[in-house]
């Protein structure tokens, strides 16, 4: 900080706190008068940054009682306070903002979550419901006794629920109809499952006595 010789009018530099100063013109030592310390910190006051205004405030204290110098100290306080609130609100709403921003993102996150799985969903019911309904036409045929389409049904239906054991109960019906050649390729196709291949066994031996019995027949004819 610096103010004017009384002697040479040169500069007299001084810190806050110090009495007294040096002029660098004259080299003159003098008391650095109130009236010096009163307009350095008008001076600082009218900057109007956070550093200013503490310096302000300081010299002020510094000639307390001295003309309206507690006034504009208390003033320097006030508007102290009301920057340092101004600051502390503009980083409440920007971290608020920040929050919002990171709420908002994961908001999407979500979003975009809960409807892929949803869509999932959609479609795993849809599947399923498809095949519900063809299992429900499956069943009607083998219900009509119109076996060998059930069975068939049941076989495009793979592992789907009790498909297989609905093929293997159409080919059975097959075989006591005697439809042994409808019957037997669900039979092969079941490779033994359900009965350890009993009916598939049964199958092929009436197949074979019936062709057994009609070479017999031919030949007999001859």
């Amino acid at each position: 900080m610096i103010c004017r010789c009384r002697n040479c009018g040169g500069s007299i530099e001084w810190k806050i706190g110090d009495a007294e100063g040096v002029c660098m013109a004259c080299g003159a030592r003098q008391e650095i008068a109130k009236s010096d310390i009163y307009d350095e910190a008008g001076r600082l006051s009218e900057e109007g940054t956070e550093e200013s205004l503490e310096q302000a405030m300081l010299l002020y204290k510094s000639i307390h009682g001295w003309q309206d110098a507690d006034m504009l100290c208390r003033a320097c306080r006030v508007r102290l306070g009301r920057m340092r609130w101004l600051v502390e609100s503009a980083e409440l709403k920007k971290e608020e903002m920040r929050f919002e921003a990171k709420m908002a993102r994961r908001r999407k996150i979500l979003t975009a979550l809960l409807t892929a799985v949803l869509v999932c969903l959609a479609v795993m019911i849809t599947v399923v419901s498809v095949r519900l309904i063809r299992y429900n036409r499956a069943a009607e045929h083998f219900t009509a006794g119109e076996y060998e389409r059930s069975a068939e049904a049941f076989k495009e239906m793979g592992d789907f629920l009790n498909s297989r054991a609905r093929v293997y109960r159409s080919a059975v019906e097959l075989y006591k109809a005697g439809r042994y050649e409808e019957a037997l390729p669900y039979l092969i196709w079941l490779d033994g499952d359900y009965d350890n291949g009993y009916y598939l066994q049964k199958c092929q031996e009436r197949l074979e006595e019936r062709d057994a019995d009609t070479s017999k027949t031919l030949w007999t004819a001859v």
